[in-house]
């Protein structure tokens, strides 16, 4: 059921959306908002739309799996799939598109009797899912991502002891790294040419620092470089690193020992030379954690989390570097509340893709969210007379027994007036439907139920401003229909 819609300015007090003194580029944010809890971890753009991969935790269940929501290319949401599992617990970790209009989501379950497992499941364009299979790796193996390393797709991870890539199509293990005493861990990883270079972290004595390692084909070590910035204190970590030709940029953050917030920096690796030739440092103060990195068509981009717009309270951060590494721009964008990115990339037509998770949107817990920009700039937030919103209330959490069937649609279904502020009519696709044989619920974004009733008529006067859901039985028949609450004025 597609609910994804422009939100209404006079629906919008709570929001407060997106501070900008001039709006530079087409930018539109979409919220998927569920009961539970929803952490993204990637976006996939594709030729007609974008798959946005979460991690969730099912309301009532303490369940942990995968939920894949896709846009389409006018950012309504057009299905959404929770990944088949047969554990308590299943991560996302990553997800990409080996071909077109499909979809692999990278996932860590854990299984009583076997265990944390690596699982890769496949999706197609339309949300079937196509399967799975659990590669062949060491135990204890945690998975980062994937590469395209020396003809062949590559995991790579760490075991806890060492870093280490796994070979899908041979199972073939290389390994690094791994001091004696030490703990290794990896975050990502890139190819440039033969060379793969990986970045995480080392744990040693108390003492946690950003490591950076270049490895051959043959498994030989390039280098190893580890706590590569003197800024940093008992604590950094690599986020994410991107590549252009030889030249490497690793983004990491750090707790200085003279403040307790994390910032972070951006560290320009020498392959070559085997060690870090220079440090972009970023700001000096504030909450500043450093998320994921890009090399686009126009040069670096550099995603993180930002407390420095008190209009927006905690936001993501986008800045623009040219090729050489030269400051060009940056803007901010987010909700009134707390917003926090994880993962950008650039789709084929220029447009940048940023998932991440919106708290307080729709109550107190997260929800997946994504922002899609038209171009790279010039950068800058946008103004609040030209929102781009939308909302989509997730009805497949409405049961979660039956997540694997299909849904009652009740895309024929409507309700006016919509935003509603004291009583909105239900609608019905045609004329005959009798509405004194229908009941309803009305369940706010969490889905806990506000009100029932029977017949047409939904009072909402006393529910909070936000997207809420009509439960409809006609019948045999179970129809989900949306409506935004707006403040009454």
């Amino acid at each position: 059921m597609v609910v994804n819609r422009p939100c209404w300015l006079a629906a919008l007090a709570v929001l407060n959306m997106f501070w900008n003194p001039a709006r530079a580029q087409n930018t539109e944010f979409r919220a998927v908002v569920a009961p539970g809890l929803q952490r993204a971890e990637a976006v996939v753009p594709h030729a007609t739309g974008a798959f946005l991969v979460s991690s969730t935790v099912l309301p009532e269940s303490n369940l942990l799996r995968g939920h894949v929501a896709h846009f389409d290319a006018e950012l309504n949401v057009d299905w959404t799939r929770l990944l088949p599992c047969p554990a308590v617990f299943e991560e996302v970790l990553d997800a990409w598109s080996d071909a077109a209009g499909t979809l692999t989501v990278l996932t860590q379950r854990l299984t009583p009797l076997d265990g944390y497992q690596t699982v890769l499941h496949q999706l197609d364009s339309t949300g079937v899912w196509l399967g799975e299979s659990l590669p062949e790796v060491p135990q204890g193996f945690r998975a980062a991502t994937k590469v395209d390393w020396v003809g062949a797709p590559w995991l790579v991870g760490a075991t806890g002891t060492q870093p280490v890539a796994v070979n899908l199509n041979t199972c073939e293990l290389k390994t690094w790294g791994g001091a004696p005493g030490a703990l290794d861990e990896v975050t990502d990883a890139v190819v440039l040419g033969s060379l793969m270079v990986a970045v995480g972290s080392r744990t040693d004595d108390d003492t946690t620092s950003t490591a950076i390692w270049g490895l051959y084909p043959l498994g030989t070590p390039a280098f190893e470089i580890v706590n590569p910035d003197p800024a940093a204190g008992a604590f950094s970590r690599a986020d994410a690193l991107a590549a252009n030709g030889s030249s490497v940029r690793v983004l990491h953050s750090f707790e200085p020992d003279t403040a307790s917030n994390t910032l972070h920096s951006m560290l320009s690796v020498s392959v070559q030379q085997g060690e870090v030739v220079g440090i972009l440092y970023g700001p000096s103060e504030g909450e500043r954690p450093g998320r994921d990195l890009a090399w686009t068509d126009a040069g670096w981009l550099k995603l993180t989390q930002t407390d420095g717009f008190t209009e927006l309270g905690q936001s993501m951060l986008l800045t623009h570097y040219s090729p050489n590494g030269t400051y060009l721009d940056q803007g901010a964008w987010g909700t009134a509340f707390e917003d926090d990115p994880a993962h950008v990339t650039q789709a084929e037509d220029g447009a940048l893709w940023v998932a991440g998770s919106t708290r307080g949107f729709a109550g107190g817990t997260w929800d997946a969210c994504v922002l899609r920009l038209d171009s790279i700039g010039p950068l800058g937030t946008w103004s609040n007379d030209a929102l781009g919103l939308g909302v989509h209330n997730d009805d497949l959490f409405d049961d979660v027994l039956s997540i694997d069937g299909p849904l009652a649609t009740g895309s024929k279904w409507t309700c006016n007036p919509n935003p509603a502020s004291e009583v909105t009519v239900l609608v019905p696709p045609r004329a005959g439907l009798l509405a004194d044989a229908w009941t309803w619920t009305l369940l706010n974004a969490r889905g806990q139920v506000v009100s029932t009733g029977t017949g047409d008529q939904v009072n909402v006067s006393r529910c909070a401003p936000g997207m809420h859901t009509v439960l409809i039985h006609a019948g045999p028949q179970r129809i989900h229909v949306n409506v935004l609450v707006a403040s009454a004025r």
